[in-house]
C-alpha cells in the first residue's frame, strides 16, 4: 500500500503572508462591490422607468467603479512582490503543457498592475482602461495566489513499484470495462497529468472494496494506478496537489444575446389565460428561434453547444461521447423549432376564440355538473340477434 505524505506548504515571509492577504481581501471586496452593484441596478431597473433608470444606473455603476478601484489602490504596493513570487514558481514547474500559457498570464498582470501605475501616477482619467486591470487582476486572483503560496518545486505524486502498477493497472481497467468502477474526483497536478481518486473491488479480498489515485483518462488505455489505498482519506491525503483547472473559452466569457426573453413558467401562465389563439402565437414567439433577439429554443441551443464545446474540451473517451450525443440533441431541437414555427403560423392563421360556453367554474358555490364542450357520442346500436346457421 502506498504511503499518504504531506503535500503541506509554508506561505513565506511576513511580507509575502501580507501580500497575499491584500490579494484575497482583493478578490473578495472586487465581487462584493460588484454584486452590491448589481443588485442596486436591478432594483431600480425593476422600479423605474426607462428614462429614470439610465441616469440613477450611471450613477451606481460610476460609484461601484470608484470603490473597486479604491481596493485596487491598496493592493498595488503589494503586486511587485506577487509577480516575483509567481515568477519564481513557474521556474520550478516540471514541462507541461500549460506553464507557457501561465506565463503569459502572469505578464499579463504585471502589464495590468503597471499601466494602473502609470494612470494613477499621471492623473490620467482612462476609466475603461484602469477598470479592466481592475477587473484583470480580480479574476486571476486564485491563479496568483496558488502559484505565490509555492516554495520550491511542486512534491512529487505517488508511485507504485512496476510490477505493482502493472498487477493493479491491469484490474482498474478490467472493472471500468464491467462498469464497476465509482469515480470520486478529478484533478490535474503541475505535471499535467489528469488523476482521479477512484473506488474499486479489492485485487486480492474481491468482496472489500479499496481506493485508487491513476493518471490518465480512466476510458483510455493510457490509464494507469499510481497508488493503492484502503480508504479515501488516505488517497486524499497522497493526491499531488492540484492547479487550476483551464476555461471553456480562452479568448473571453460567452457573449450573452442582448435583451430578456420572459420565463417558462410566466408563457406558461400566459397560455393558462389566454382566450384567442393570437395569444398562443405571440407565446410562441417568445419560443422559436427567429433571429430578433433570445428565444428560448436558440437559448436552448446555446446551453447544449456550451455542454457539448466542454464536453469535448475535456478531452477524455467520455467526454467525446457525450459531445457527439449533444450535438445530436441540437439537431433535434432544430427539428422542435421548425414544428413549433409551423405551429406559430397555424395559431396566427387560425383567428380562433374559445367558445363562452367554456365558463370559469364558481369559487364559493358547489360546483354545478361540468359542461362537455363537446357532444358526447351517440349510445351503441345493439346488434342483431343472430341466427343460427344451419349445417
Amino acid at each position: 500500500m502506498t504511503q499518504p505524505r504531506n503535500n503541506s506548504g509554508e506561505s513565506g515571509s511576513p511580507a509575502v503572508r501580507a501580500a497575499l492577504d491584500a490579494l484575497a481581501a482583493y478578490a473578495k471586496r472586487f465581487a462584493s462591490i460588484q454584486a452590491r452593484g448589481d443588485d442596486a441596478v436591478a432594483r431600480v431597473r425593476a422600479s423605474t422607468g426607462w428614462p429614470e433608470h439610465v441616469a440613477m444606473e450611471r450613477a451606481i455603476v460610476a460609484e461601484q467603479h470608484r470603490e473597486q478601484e479604491m481596493e485596487f489602490a491598496a493592493l498595488l504596493p503589494h503586486t511587485v512582490l506577487l509577480i516575483d513570487r509567481a515568477r519564481t514558481a513557474l521556474e520550478f514547474q516540471p514541462s507541461a503543457r500549460h506553464v507557457a500559457g501561465w506565463n503569459l498570464l502572469v505578464d499579463d498582470l504585471e502589464a495590468a498592475a503597471d499601466h494602473a501605475r502609470h494612470l494613477s501616477e499621471q492623473s490620467i482619467a482612462d476609466r475603461s482602461t484602469s477598470r479592466q486591470c481592475h477587473v484583470t487582476w480580480a479574476d486571476r486572483a486564485r491563479f496568483l495566489r496558488d502559484l505565490a503560496v509555492q516554495e520550491g518545486p511542486p512534491p512529487p505524486g505517488p508511485e507504485l513499484p512496476a510490477a505493482e502498477e502493472a498487477r493493479w493497472t491491469a484490474h482498474a481497467h478490467d472493472v471500468r470495462r464491467r462498469h464497476m468502477m465509482y469515480l470520486y474526483e478529478s484533478r490535474y497536478d503541475a505535471a499535467g497529468r489528469q488523476i482521479t481518486v477512484v473506488e474499486v473491488p479489492d485485487l486480492d479480498q474481491p468482496t472489500e472494496d479499496c481506493v485508487l489515485v491513476v493518471a490518465g483518462d480512466v476510458d483510455s488505455a493510457t490509464m494507469r494506478v499510481l497508488g493503492r489505498y484502503d480508504t479515501l482519506d488516505q488517497a486524499q491525503a497522497d493526491l499531488p496537489a492540484a492547479i487550476q483547472p483551464g476555461v471553456l473559452h480562452p479568448r473571453g466569457r460567452f457573449p450573452r444575446r442582448a435583451g430578456k426573453v420572459p420565463p417558462l413558467a410566466d408563457l406558461i401562465e400566459q397560455i393558462a389565460g389566454a382566450t384567442q389563439s393570437q395569444e398562443i402565437a405571440e407565446v410562441l414567439d417568445y419560443v422559436v428561434s427567429d433571429g430578433a433577439g433570445p428565444r428560448h429554443l436558440s437559448q436552448l441551443s446555446d446551453l447544449l453547444a456550451e455542454c457539448a464545446d466542454f464536453a469535448l474540451a475535456t478531452e477524455t473517451v467520455t467526454g467525446r461521447d457525450l459531445s457527439v450525443r449533444l450535438r445530436g440533441l441540437m439537431v433535434q431541437t432544430d427539428v422542435l423549432d421548425r414544428q413549433l414555427r409551423h405551429a406559430l403560423i397555424a395559431f396566427q392563421d387560425t383567428i380562433a376564440v374559445l367558445p363562452p360556453h367554456r365558463t370559469p367554474q364558481p369559487r364559493h358555490l358547489i360546483p354545478p355538473p361540468a359542461v362537455r364542450s363537446t357532444p358526447p357520442p351517440p349510445p351503441a346500436q345493439a346488434a342483431p340477434p343472430r341466427v343460427p346457421r344451419r349445417l
